[in-house]
């Protein structure tokens, strides 16, 4: 009796709040992975309150900075283009005949012409409103997101013993075991995702700079570091990933070097973006949480299929959770 009116107390909060399941579910993962750092700042400063602060914060900061230097460049190019548009549309034209050379007749202005008509006819005041609105709820999802992680890293063992008391007696011992093989197995996944990006980062950094070099460009060579880095983070970020780079930096170059752009792209394709998701993250997953890499290929790729943007959350939490429960019915046989 206890356990239904459990149910239904948990089926009537999720109704309310399925909404923002997710900003919710990704706090409270990232809070528990990000514990054993929490609890170093908290033995530093004293303070549990200020640790959960600094642990926020050393996500909040990168984040910020990225979207700031990313916004910052975008409308300086822009700017550029409005100050001299004949110079792109010439560059555009070489391009243009320059494919001519290998039989390719493609107009790309033609394309751009058709391309801005279509976004002049789709700009209006209800796509204006349906952007303002969506703006408006990512940056609350980030707000719910940023203060449900400091809440959970400052009163997690609260949140602990409040779960632990709802637990029915009969199967608190198979609940407990079952966090306890479901942390492992986040714990493996998260190790396995966060080296990979540093993996593609630094290869990424050093690829710019050769490429740099060899090709004269250089922004490329001044900024590899940034650059790398830069992968790195859009690496942690599913929806957006390293393509947010490596493309912007192939158009800039396609009108004036095309086999400079060819290669960034074709590097970026297959070594920044399909070799992580398909082969690195699944291999150095499995080597510590200790599960298929099938299994991990699949909770990342079928997880959006099924769920949306969620399910780059949902996937990986719903298949570790199902192997974590594998694990404790097999140790108990």
């Amino acid at each position: 009796m206890v356990a239904l009116l459990v149910v239904i107390i948990l089926l009537l909060n999720l109704s309310i709040f399925y909404k923002i399941f997710t900003p919710l579910i990704c706090a409270l993962l990232v809070s528990y992975l990000l514990l054993p750092l929490n609890d170093y700042f908290e033995k530093v400063f004293k303070n549990r309150d200020v640790a959960s602060v600094v642990t926020v914060l050393i996500i909040l900061i990168p984040f910020v900075v990225l979207v700031w230097t990313t916004l910052d460049t975008l409308i300086n190019e822009i700017a550029k283009f409005l100050e001299s548009p004949d110079a792109f549309l010439n560059k555009i034209l070489d391009f243009e005949e320059y494919l001519k050379n290998f039989g390719i007749n493609i107009s790309f202005s033609s394309q751009i012409n058709s391309i801005i008509e279509k976004v002049e006819s789709y700009i209006n005041i209800e796509t204006a409103f349906d952007l303002l609105k969506n703006i408006s709820y990512a940056t609350i999802y980030l707000l719910l997101f940023m203060f449900s992680t400091f809440y959970f890293l400052r009163d997690g063992r609260k949140l602990k013993e409040v779960t632990d008391t709802l637990v029915p007696a009969e199967i608190k011992e198979m609940y407990l075991k079952f966090i306890k093989e479901l942390g492992k197995v986040l714990q493996g996944l998260f190790y396995g995702y966060v080296l990979t990006a540093v993996i593609i980062g630094i290869l990424a950094g050093v690829t710019f700079y050769v490429l740099g070099v060899y090709f004269n460009v250089s922004y490329l060579v001044n900024y590899s570091v940034l650059l790398g880095f830069l992968i790195f983070l859009f690496s942690l970020l599913p929806i957006l990933g390293s393509p947010m780079i490596y493309v912007p930096i192939a158009v800039v170059e396609i009108f004036s070097k095309p086999m400079l752009a060819i290669i960034i792209l074709v590097f970026g394709v297959i070594v920044l973006t399909y070799f992580p998701a398909f082969v690195l993250t699944p291999y150095i997953s499995e080597k510590k949480s200790e599960v298929h890499p099938l299994i991990i290929l699949f909770s990342f790729v079928a997880g959006p299929m099924a769920f949306g943007v969620s399910g780059f959350v949902l996937g990986p939490l719903f298949l570790c959770s199902l192997v974590a429960l594998y694990r404790v019915k097999k140790n108990e046989n």
